[in-house]
């Protein structure tokens, strides 16, 4: 009989449920005394549910290494070695030892690379009357559920890099977005309709706007406006845990598809790019704004992977407290030879 601690897992979420096991004694597989522990067999049901998502392939890697490299469920690859050689014999499958190559279930592939071929449609093909009702035929309007409450007493910061030197800082009320005539399409919003870029920290904005030696700047200080307690945001930095029994598949699903449309948030605009790049992402902050009812959304910063990046759909819900000036004395460059 094999017993399992919460010290064999890097999952806060099945850490916490061993954690509320009654049963303290000593674990069979990383010697951790005193402690509670849980029979793995009362995790036989999570493990079926959980390996039915992969699929034998000899191009893909080892099913220890592609549970811990996606998701770094176990402690270490070694604990990962031991329970699922312990598993695998015990549930229905293909899959029987940990050195087994799997790949993802084609259902889940093609989940998730459904976006590649919905970037390619909305550029190319059909961009205003794209098959929504597709989209929630296989479970998209469920993905994006990963959310966070932005709080009142939460500050955020936006910079805009003067045009000349020697200016005072911007006025408080032009420190927000530009008009809808002026409002150029960026990588969340479409030309005409503005959305306020915000980061969560003031270095983060200096990367964001680009900012070089010399360079002059105010950076607006921004919380929610007075009255306003919290705002609803959909998250694509946050963590995802994978052990949510009865809903694994649509817990690997809505992590891949939100890894892959992060990166393209993410991505900095080169100068040989065009604006049909942004029309991708401005279309999911679209559906996300209309489906979900989030007033924005957060994503990691390409630029400086420090920060995250809060986008705002509707900028009256924000207000300028605070404009600082600076100057940049002081510059940093790395780059990789290709």
């Amino acid at each position: 009989m094999m017993y399992v601690c919460y010290n064999c897992f890097s999952d806060k979420e099945l850490q916490a449920f061993i954690k509320a096991s009654k049963n303290n004694g000593n674990c069979s597989v990383c010697d951790s005394t005193a402690i509670q522990i849980l029979n793995i067999e009362e995790l036989l049901d999570f493990f079926q549910e959980l390996l039915a998502n992969y699929e034998l392939s000899h191009s893909g890697i080892s099913i220890k290494n592609k549970i811990q490299g996606d998701w770094s469920f176990f402690s270490s690859h070694d604990i990962g070695s031991q329970i699922l050689n312990h598993v695998l014999p015990r549930i229905k499958g293909n899959i029987n030892s940990a050195l087994d190559e799997v790949e993802y279930s084609e259902e889940i592939i093609q989940n998730y690379e459904y976006w590649d071929t919905l970037k390619t449609e909305i550029k190319e093909e059909n961009r205003f009357l794209t098959n929504i009702q597709f989209l929630e035929e296989i479970g998209w309007d469920g993905f994006f559920n990963t959310q966070f409450q932005l709080k009142s007493n939460t500050t955020l910061y936006r910079a805009r890099v003067h045009h000349e030197s020697g200016m005072n800082a911007y006025e408080l009320n032009r420190m927000g977005c530009p008009p809808s005539k002026k409002a150029g399409g960026g990588r969340a919003n479409p030309i005409g309709i503005p959305f306020l870029y915000l980061s969560d920290n003031d270095k983060t904005v200096l990367y964001e706007v680009r900012a070089s030696y010399l360079d002059e700047l105010s950076i607006g200080e921004f919380t929610l406006k007075d009255g306003i307690d919290e705002i609803k945001i959909v998250d694509f930095t946050e963590d995802t845990f994978l052990f949510k029994p009865s809903h694994v598949n649509e817990t690997i699903k809505s992590r891949l598809l939100r890894d892959r449309i992060s990166k393209d948030l993410s991505k900095p605009m080169r100068r040989y790019d065009t604006e049909l790049e942004y029309i991708p992402t401005q279309f999911i902050c679209e559906y996300i704004k209309v489906i979900t009812g989030a007033e924005g959304i957060r994503f990691t910063s390409s630029l400086h992977p420090e920060g995250k990046n809060i986008v705002i759909f509707n900028q009256e819900l924000m207000e300028c407290k605070k404009v600082t000036l600076m100057k940049i004395t002081s510059l940093k460059l790395e780059s990789d030879l290709m």
